[in-house]
């Protein structure tokens, strides 16, 4: 019955606190009607005595909220520990997965190469051979229909070979991701793992988004899990597309998807920044956490930054953070000891521009 906060606040504001430690509230008051019980127990207390009270009730009450604590307890170390061994299985999973790609990519690039590689061979001979027939034929004006052959033949070669170097790229960027997991750490470019990531991820962002890299070109090579990496690379890149079609969904204009590297000490720093909807205040303190998705059923599994989270910090010993203006796109930062080791920073932080 104090004033201006009083027990049922005090309540509310104490369940309210989503990083509280599992606790058992007993409310022990005057305020012995009906609707006042009611209103306490609402407002988040497990248990109400009234005064007077009997000490012995109330020891008793007492260790059944110790009981009820450790039960808690025990039951989010239990949770906990099944969203890491689920976690550490979609991992395994997708490891297979990567392993059975990367023998089916590597399979098809070996296929594909060798058609690929005639049809650019004979495609310059014959912009080659074209510019020689261009000084047997008539001058510019003499027939339409050569004029326009003149002027279009050429521009359908470059094409023709624009294409066959883009299905090249692509073949080669499917064929390092899905190369399988190594258990041990190897001398990674950053910069090419980005510019693979970004191919792989094309159908997810061409429709929503312009890419815009700065990628320092005297970055130094990390050692890295390359395959871990690329995949939490995609996971951010793959959430910035979904971000920006949100935000984009009405007015059809494309938004900016933008990649940095740099070097910072004795790290590499990765940004990735978007100009999606931002990270509403109520959701930054989850946006890490295994299975948290603001997406609707079927469109989110709250996985992909949980990952992105895991690789980041527990693998190769890095920081991951965001800077986020709501309604203007949010910055994922990650940083990389090029070392592979680092130094133990602890929990990676979060922060809003």
């Amino acid at each position: 019955m104090m004033p201006e906060l009083d027990g049922a606040e005090v309540c509310r504001r104490l369940r309210k606190d989503p990083d509280a430690a599992p606790m058992y509230i007993i409310m022990l008051t005057a305020r012995a009607e009906q609707e006042q019980i009611v209103e306490g127990l609402q407002s988040g207390a497990d248990d109400y005595i009234t005064k007077p009270f009997n000490r012995q009730e109330l020891y008793a009450r007492l260790q059944a909220g110790v009981r009820i604590t450790d039960l808690q307890r025990q039951l989010a170390a239990k949770v906990k520990d099944l969203e890491i061994a689920l976690m550490r299985l979609r991992r395994m999973q997708q490891a297979q997965k990567l392993e059975s790609l990367g023998q089916l990519a590597s399979g098809i690039a070996h296929e594909i190469n060798t058609p690929i590689q005639y049809i650019h061979i004979n495609l310059q001979f014959l912009r080659d051979s074209w510019q020689e027939i261009q000084s047997f034929l008539p001058g510019s004006g003499s027939d339409p229909d050569l004029d326009f052959l003149l002027r279009e033949v050429p521009r359908a070669m470059d094409q023709f070979l624009h294409g066959v170097q883009r299905v090249q790229e692509i073949v080669r960027a499917m064929r390092d991701f899905s190369h399988p997991a190594s258990e041990k750490k190897v001398e990674t470019d950053i910069n090419r793992a980005i510019e693979t990531t970004i191919t792989v991820a094309t159908n997810e962002w061409k429709d929503v988004a312009e890419i815009v890299m700065d990628l320092d070109p005297n970055l130094p090579t990390v050692l890295a899990l390359p395959g871990e990496l690329q995949q939490a690379l995609l996971n951010i890149v793959i959430n910035a597309a979904q971000s920006i079609a949100e935000v984009i969904s009405d007015t059809k204009k494309k938004g900016t998807i933008r990649v940095k590297t740099t070097t910072t000490g004795g790290s590499i720093e990765i940004r990735i920044g978007d100009t999606g909807t931002g990270i509403r205040e109520e959701h930054q303190a989850k946006i890490f956490e295994l299975f948290f998705t603001t997406k609707d059923i079927g469109k989110g599994t709250g996985q992909g930054l949980a990952i992105a989270y895991s690789v980041v910090v527990q693998q190769h010993n890095g920081r991951i953070w965001f800077e986020t203006d709501v309604g203007k796109g949010t910055t994922f930062v990650i940083q990389l000891p090029i070392d592979g080791i680092g130094t133990p920073i602890g929990d990676s932080y979060q922060e809003q521009s």
